[in-house]
């Protein structure tokens, strides 16, 4: 019998519905044994978020630092097959708690030569957040293989609203009557068990370093150019914002509130300005700088780090 570790973080249960839908010709097959470790901050983030909770801990996560967090519940000198890692961006960067299990050594005792398929489940943007997976693999010496997106389907501006309703306030259906549901879309869950199967065949005859790119015949990365270059603008301004927070003390500390609401009202001003713009410069970027485009087009759908 082969055995897949699925290591996941849910506040709302949408990871855990992606994952299922996913693994399902996994936890339909007699041969397989999935084992879930879900990953637990030993103080929990909040749902919905306060508005000021949710962007106070923007340093925290650009910079990559851990919390503490629950005991896991598994063996780490278990040996299995493939490792499936489910997580969602926060803030362009991988989210807190899956961040920090990945700093463990829990981590490198299971991850360590083991095959990875990342699933994200996320608004949109999901480009600088899997660049920084790759480095943590890298450093546990894992193998990413696959990667799967699911995300919001509506246009950048509308799941802006939609998200921080979502985060904030924990509304998911038609916010205010007029805006769509927040999240993914049920017929791209329906599709998600073809992910699986294409995972499964190949873990099956040992060709899994050939999986991403049948995962992009069927849909698995959705990319787009506007925030291509939206993210490539952003990667260089978060850390300085970061820092900027920062300064004033560790998350939580009345110090830094004023900087973090500063923060929380020109990023979401910002969106709404520069998305217009971006929108237009990622029609004609494909026209203007074909090769170029092209090329980061090219990068993100496969799963090695940039050359530097």
């Amino acid at each position: 019998m082969k055995k897949v570790l699925v290591v996941y973080y849910t506040q709302t249960g949408q990871a855990k519905q992606a994952l299922d839908a996913v693994l399902k010709p996994f936890s339909e097959n007699q041969n397989y044994q999935l084992d879930y470790l879900l990953i637990q901050p030993k103080k929990k983030f909040p749902y919905p978020w306060s508005y000021t909770e949710f962007f106070d801990a923007f340093p925290e996560t650009v910079h990559g630092i851990p919390c503490e967090l629950e005991p896991i519940n598994i063996d780490t000198n278990a040996n299995y097959d493939l490792v499936v890692i489910a997580y969602q961006p926060w803030f362009l960067s991988i989210c807190v708690p899956i961040s920090s299990f990945l700093q463990t050594p829990d981590a490198k005792k299971l991850l360590a030569n083991k095959p990875v398929v990342t699933v994200i489940n996320c608004r949109n943007m999901w480009l600088g957040a899997q660049e920084k997976m790759k480095k943590r693999l890298l450093d546990l010496n894992a193998n990413l293989v696959g990667n799967i997106t699911f995300v919001d389907r509506s246009s950048n501006l509308i799941s802006l609203v939609t998200v921080l309703a979502f985060v904030l306030k924990g509304t998911k259906e038609k916010f205010m009557g007029i805006f769509p549901k927040y999240g993914v879309a049920d017929k791209d869950l329906k599709h998600a068990p073809v992910f699986g199967k294409i995972i499964l065949d190949n873990l099956e005859t040992g060709q899994l370093q050939n999986i991403q790119p049948q995962l992009n015949q069927q849909g698995a990365l959705d990319i787009r150019g506007n925030l291509l270059i939206m993210e490539g603008r952003a990667k260089f301004l978060f850390p300085i914002y970061a820092n900027y927070i920062s300064k004033k003390g560790t998350q939580g500390s009345e110090q830094r509130k004023t900087r973090v609401r500063i923060f929380g009202i020109v990023l979401p001003t910002v969106i709404l300005i520069a998305s217009p713009i971006i929108t237009i410069i990622s029609r004609l970027a494909p026209i203007l700088a074909k090769k170029k485009f092209d090329k980061e087009i090219a990068y993100f759908s496969q799963n090695t780090l940039r050359e530097k």
